[in-house]
Parts: C-alpha cells; structure tokens; sequence
C-alpha cells in the first residue's frame, strides 16, 4: 500500500512544485497525494488540474490579511477532523500560517510524520521576533524540519535551536521546461513594449520592498550611467515599495533608464529572462531565491548577494559575481564585471549547476526520500 501524503499550503493558490509532485506521481505512483488550500478564495483551475492526476484537495478560507488567532483555532479544528478520517501517513507545511496549525492538529491526530518546510524562515526573526516562539513550537510539533538553504539552516538553528538530526537542508526545484517556454515572438514583443533593442539590460525579478535591495541597484545605476549610456534597468515586480522608487527614479532623472513596470503575467516570465544581458538579486536575506535558480537555467550571468541559492551554489567570478551586502559600488563592479569578461561562459557554469541542484526531479526525489523514511 502506497503512504498517504498531505501536503498543506496557504496565501498561495498556485504553488508550482503541488503541480510538479502531482505530474510525477502520476507517473511513479510512489504516494497518495491529499492537498489542502488555506486561501480567501477556492483555487479551482489548480485543484481540477491535479484531481485528474490523482489528487483530492480540500480547501478552508483563510485570509492573511486579518487577524490570525481565531483563524488558526479554527483551522487546526478543522485539520484535526480531517486528519481523523483521512488517516494520512505524512503530513507536509510550508509556510507559517499552514504550519502552526497543520503540524499541532497533525500531531493530535497521531500522524507519524509532520515535516516542516521553512520556505519563509527569517520573516520573525527580522521583523517580529516574538513569533520565533511560535516558529519554536512548530519545530517541537514536526518530525522533520527542512531548510531551503544554509542561510536558513543557520537562522533556525541560531535562534530556533531545534534538535539538529531533524534539519535536513533542501532546495527548491525550477521547471526546466517552463523556463524554456518562451517563443521568438514573446520576447520580441517584450523588447518593443519596453525599448529594449540595442541596448544591454540589466535585469531584477523581485518584489518592491526593501528587503530585495532596489535602492542600492538604483545607486549602481545612477554610479554606472556615469560610465556608459548603453545601459537599461528593468525591475518586474509589485509590492508598498513602488511608489518610493518610482520617486526616486524620478529624483536622479532614470526615467529612461531604471523602468519599473511592475507585475507581469506569470507565462511572460521565461520571455523576459530571455531580454536580460546580466541578472543582478540585491536582496539583503533570502530564504532560498527561486529567481535566482530561474535565471540560472535562462543562461543569464547572475550578480548576488551572498544569500539563498546564490550562497549555496555560486562561486564569485566564475559562476556568478557575488557582491558584498548593501553596495552600490560592488554591484555597478559586479555589472562591469560581466560586461567585460566572457559572461556566456559564466552563465554555462551556472546553468550545469542549476541542472544538478535545482531541477524540479532533484527536489522531488528529495522529498520521496522524506516521505518514505
């Protein structure tokens, strides 16, 4: 009999790998799959899409953007139910608001297995560290607890100080073939709308908050257009942030030069990496970074941070330029430093690494590793 895994996941209503895990399964037949959507509004392209690979889902509403406390009570009573008459062997969380309630009501329901992924480690330890005690009691309740990166393993040991033999450090997974999607036409089309021929484009994929550093890229910018006017910036992306680096585009006069034109549609993604000549993530902490493994598999050299995926795989100026935290003038070096040497070579590097780190098959086969132990 094949071990019955729950999967739970909230505030996202596509999560890419619940698609991946329920494409190979149908395939491997290795688990049954259950998932669980912990959203303000039921996510039924997704659930119809997997149900016909096998998978039965079960969707609560729960909205973020309230107050959590009744919200997780009543969830967790709600879990516990469900985990009561569906009896799974597994039970997987994701993110804080899936996991305090998912892993406590699992545990009440005598699952044996409650692993935890700690996709959002660092948020309280950063900005609300009275909930480190609440990230505490979610490694008591799970079995298995997984970071997405070194970074992550030494924030939670540092100021979680779980039991060491339960981390096991994995990464995320990028769909190869997505990243390959993308036609002539699209990235034509995207290189027209934004005046993007004849010019070499440094590109951002990340949110508008200050975590991801757009105020020291803006800083390289205004040190790089001293030097050369060939250049374009372009930050795809949304968040409060927006309207404060729209004022300082405006500021330094980069209107034509620093373009901010904010969320893009998911599919037009894999076009756009395909539009960049170099790929700079400013972030000042990440998680793990799944656009920086996305840029690794569009072959386009990357410019990081010391965090997340980059930490963990690039090594500076030769698969990648890794500046120091929050300067400007490393990160307008790092840019030079690309434009300068031969970058393709460098993109290649990164790309093999990509390919054996983080293909969607590595992250699955790690967590069939999981689950099946």
């Amino acid at each position: 009999m094949t071990k019955h895994v729950v999967m739970i996941i909230a505030n996202s209503p596509n999560p890419s790998y619940f698609n991946w895990f329920a494409e190979i399964n149908s395939k491997e037949k290795a688990f049954t799959f259950t998932y669980i959507f912990l959203t303000t509004q039921k996510p039924d392209t997704l659930i119809n899409k997997v149900a016909k690979m096998g998978v039965t889902s079960h969707w609560f509403y729960f909205n973020f953007a309230k107050r959590k406390h009744l919200q997780y009570i009543f969830i967790c009573f709600k879990l516990f139910r469900l985990f009561r008459k569906i009896k799974p062997d597994v039970v997987q969380t994701n993110l804080f608001d899936d996991s305090l309630p998912g892993l406590y009501a699992a545990k009440l329901a005598g699952v044996r297995k409650r692993v935890v992924t700690k996709q959002d480690t660092g948020f309280h330890i950063r900005y609300a560290p009275k909930g480190i005690r609440y990230d505490i009691f979610n490694n008591t309740n799970a079995t298995d607890i997984i970071p997405v990166s070194q970074e992550s393993y030494e924030l939670i040991m540092k100021y979680e100080k779980p039991l060491v033999s339960k981390l096991k450090i994995i990464h995320h997974g990028v769909d190869k073939d997505f990243i390959d999607s993308s036609t002539n036409e699209q990235i034509e089309s995207l290189k027209t709308k934004y005046d993007l021929h004849n010019k070499i484009v440094i590109g951002i994929v990340a949110r508008y908050v200050e975590l991801k550093g757009y105020k020291e890229i803006i800083e390289a910018c205004i040190i790089l257009k001293k030097k050369r006017n060939d250049l374009i910036f372009i930050g795809v992306g949304w968040g409060d942030q927006e309207d404060e680096l729209n004022d300082l585009v405006k500021l330094h006069k980069l209107e034509k030069t620093f373009l901010l034109p904010g969320r893009l549609p998911y599919d037009q993604i894999p076009a756009f990496y395909k539009c960049f000549d170099v790929y700079i993530h400013g972030s000042h902490y990440e998680p793990f970074g799944f656009v920086i493994a996305e840029a690794m598999f569009s072959k386009i050299p990357i410019v990081s941070t010391n965090v997340g995926a980059s930490r963990d795989v690039l090594v500076h100026k030769e698969s990648g330029y890794i500046t120091k935290m929050q300067d400007p003038e490393d990160i307008a070096a790092g840019i030079t430093y690309m434009l300068e040497n031969n970058k393709q070579e460098i993109a290649e590097k990164a790309y093999e690494i990509a390919k054996k780190q983080f293909a969607k098959e590595v992250m699955w086969n790690n967590y069939k590793n999981i689950f099946l132990t």
